[in-house]
Protein backbone atom coordinates (compact mmCIF):
# COMPACT_ATOMS: atom_id res chain seq x y z
CA UNK A 1 0.00 0.00 0.00
CA UNK A 2 1.14 3.25 -1.04
CA UNK A 3 1.59 5.73 1.66
CA UNK A 4 1.59 9.63 1.19
CA UNK A 5 2.88 11.77 3.54
CA UNK A 6 0.63 14.45 5.48
CA UNK A 7 1.60 18.17 4.56
CA UNK A 8 0.46 18.83 8.29
CA UNK A 9 3.35 16.47 9.97
CA UNK A 10 6.06 17.41 7.10
CA UNK A 11 5.50 21.43 7.87
CA UNK A 12 6.10 20.99 11.62
CA UNK A 13 8.67 18.84 11.43
CA UNK A 14 10.18 21.24 8.70
CA UNK A 15 9.72 24.28 11.33
CA UNK A 16 10.93 22.30 14.07
CA UNK A 17 14.30 21.77 12.51
CA UNK A 18 14.79 24.90 11.34
CA UNK A 19 13.49 25.99 14.86
CA UNK A 20 16.21 23.80 16.51
CA UNK A 21 18.85 25.42 13.50
CA UNK A 22 18.24 28.61 14.77
CA UNK A 23 18.84 28.05 18.43
CA UNK A 24 21.78 25.95 17.51
CA UNK A 25 23.43 28.72 15.39
CA UNK A 26 22.24 31.43 17.84
CA UNK A 27 24.02 29.52 21.01
CA UNK A 28 27.30 29.10 18.49
CA UNK A 29 26.72 32.78 17.40
CA UNK A 30 26.68 34.29 21.47
CA UNK A 31 29.30 32.01 22.55
CA UNK A 32 31.60 33.42 19.74
CA UNK A 33 31.08 37.10 20.72
CA UNK A 34 31.07 36.21 24.66
CA UNK A 35 34.61 34.32 23.93
CA UNK A 36 35.70 37.04 21.90
CA UNK A 37 34.93 39.50 24.65
CA UNK A 38 36.26 37.74 27.20
CA UNK A 39 39.35 37.64 25.06
CA UNK A 40 39.39 41.49 24.16
CA UNK A 41 39.21 42.43 28.06
CA UNK A 42 41.72 40.14 28.65
CA UNK A 43 44.07 41.44 26.33
CA UNK A 44 42.73 45.44 27.75
CA UNK A 45 43.75 43.88 31.14
CA UNK A 46 47.04 42.79 30.38
CA UNK A 47 47.95 45.88 28.27
CA UNK A 48 47.32 47.69 31.92
CA UNK A 49 49.43 45.35 33.72
CA UNK A 50 46.54 44.07 35.77
CA UNK A 51 45.41 40.70 34.14
CA UNK A 52 41.70 39.41 35.37
CA UNK A 53 40.81 42.87 36.74
CA UNK A 54 37.81 43.54 34.63
CA UNK A 55 36.38 40.29 34.76
CA UNK A 56 36.76 40.29 38.35
CA UNK A 57 35.66 44.13 38.72
CA UNK A 58 32.52 43.38 36.33
CA UNK A 59 32.13 39.85 38.79
CA UNK A 60 32.17 41.68 42.06
CA UNK A 61 29.80 44.82 40.29
CA UNK A 62 26.71 42.51 39.08
CA UNK A 63 27.22 39.67 41.57
CA UNK A 64 27.58 41.77 44.66
CA UNK A 65 29.86 38.72 46.10
CA UNK A 66 32.85 41.15 47.97
CA UNK A 67 34.75 43.95 46.40
CA UNK A 68 38.07 42.96 44.41
CA UNK A 69 40.05 45.14 46.61
CA UNK A 70 39.45 43.83 49.90
CA UNK A 71 39.34 40.27 48.62
CA UNK A 72 42.11 38.08 49.78
CA UNK A 73 40.89 34.48 49.20
CA UNK A 74 41.74 33.04 46.01
CA UNK A 75 38.90 30.79 46.46
CA UNK A 76 36.15 33.49 46.88
CA UNK A 77 38.05 35.74 43.69
CA UNK A 78 37.64 32.02 41.90
CA UNK A 79 34.39 31.19 42.41
CA UNK A 80 33.49 34.97 42.10
CA UNK A 81 34.71 34.90 38.24
CA UNK A 82 33.50 31.22 37.41
CA UNK A 83 30.17 32.37 38.30
CA UNK A 84 30.35 35.54 36.34
CA UNK A 85 31.77 33.69 33.18
CA UNK A 86 28.90 31.18 33.28
CA UNK A 87 26.61 34.20 33.37
CA UNK A 88 28.58 35.94 30.90
CA UNK A 89 28.10 33.26 28.49
CA UNK A 90 24.62 32.47 29.13
CA UNK A 91 23.34 36.26 28.07
CA UNK A 92 24.99 35.85 25.09
CA UNK A 93 23.71 33.14 24.15
CA UNK A 94 20.36 34.36 24.70
CA UNK A 95 21.43 37.44 23.21
CA UNK A 96 23.00 35.66 19.93
CA UNK A 97 19.41 33.37 19.64
CA UNK A 98 17.15 36.47 19.90
CA UNK A 99 19.45 37.92 16.82
CA UNK A 100 18.75 34.79 14.79
CA UNK A 101 15.58 35.05 15.59
CA UNK A 102 15.13 38.84 14.65
CA UNK A 103 16.85 38.36 11.49
CA UNK A 104 14.63 35.77 10.58
CA UNK A 105 11.25 37.38 11.25
CA UNK A 106 12.51 40.73 9.87
CA UNK A 107 14.00 39.51 6.54
CA UNK A 108 17.25 42.12 6.90
CA UNK A 109 20.04 41.05 4.92
CA UNK A 110 22.76 39.91 7.84
CA UNK A 111 25.05 42.67 7.76
CA UNK A 112 27.96 43.17 9.49
CA UNK A 113 26.60 46.52 10.76
CA UNK A 114 23.06 45.65 11.69
CA UNK A 115 24.95 42.86 13.59
CA UNK A 116 27.21 45.86 15.68
CA UNK A 117 24.37 47.90 16.05
CA UNK A 118 21.86 44.75 17.58
CA UNK A 119 25.08 44.71 20.27
CA UNK A 120 25.63 48.21 20.93
CA UNK A 121 22.02 48.25 21.71
CA UNK A 122 20.86 44.92 22.95
CA UNK A 123 24.04 43.62 24.60
CA UNK A 124 24.15 47.58 26.48
CA UNK A 125 20.79 47.24 27.40
CA UNK A 126 21.10 43.70 29.19
CA UNK A 127 24.39 44.88 30.57
CA UNK A 128 22.55 47.76 31.90
CA UNK A 129 19.85 46.45 33.28
CA UNK A 130 21.96 43.96 35.38
CA UNK A 131 24.00 46.68 37.09
CA UNK A 132 20.64 48.06 37.65
CA UNK A 133 19.09 45.10 39.26
CA UNK A 134 22.01 43.77 40.98
CA UNK A 135 21.68 47.42 42.52
CA UNK A 136 25.79 48.06 42.41
CA UNK A 137 26.28 51.85 42.20
CA UNK A 138 29.65 51.70 40.08
CA UNK A 139 31.45 53.47 37.42
CA UNK A 140 32.95 51.44 35.48
CA UNK A 141 36.61 50.91 35.44
CA UNK A 142 37.05 50.01 32.02
CA UNK A 143 34.34 52.54 31.14
CA UNK A 144 31.84 53.10 28.81
CA UNK A 145 33.66 53.72 25.78
CA UNK A 146 35.29 50.24 26.24
CA UNK A 147 31.95 48.57 26.78
CA UNK A 148 30.48 50.00 24.21
CA UNK A 149 33.26 49.39 21.89
CA UNK A 150 33.26 45.68 22.91
CA UNK A 151 29.41 45.60 22.36
CA UNK A 152 29.57 46.49 18.92
CA UNK A 153 32.11 43.91 18.17
CA UNK A 154 30.30 41.39 19.87
CA UNK A 155 27.51 41.90 17.38
CA UNK A 156 29.55 41.84 14.44
CA UNK A 157 31.05 38.53 15.38
CA UNK A 158 27.29 37.23 15.82
CA UNK A 159 25.95 38.78 12.40
CA UNK A 160 29.46 37.68 10.78
CA UNK A 161 29.09 33.69 11.92
CA UNK A 162 25.04 34.13 11.30
CA UNK A 163 25.88 35.34 7.86
CA UNK A 164 28.37 32.58 7.28
CA UNK A 165 25.72 30.02 8.36
CA UNK A 166 23.02 30.94 6.08
CA UNK A 167 23.29 29.24 2.76
CA UNK A 168 24.47 31.64 -0.27
CA UNK A 169 21.06 32.06 -3.04
CA UNK A 170 22.15 31.69 -6.35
Amino acid sequence: MVRFHDSGDWAAKSYRDRLYGDLRDGAVAGLLAGGVIMVLFLLYDVLLFTPLHTPDFLAQALTGLGPPATDTAAGTKLVRMAMFTVLHLMAFIFLGIVLVEFFRITERPKTLLSGGLYGLTACTTLFSAALHLSGTKVSLEPGWPAVLLGNFIAGVVMAGFLKARTPQQE
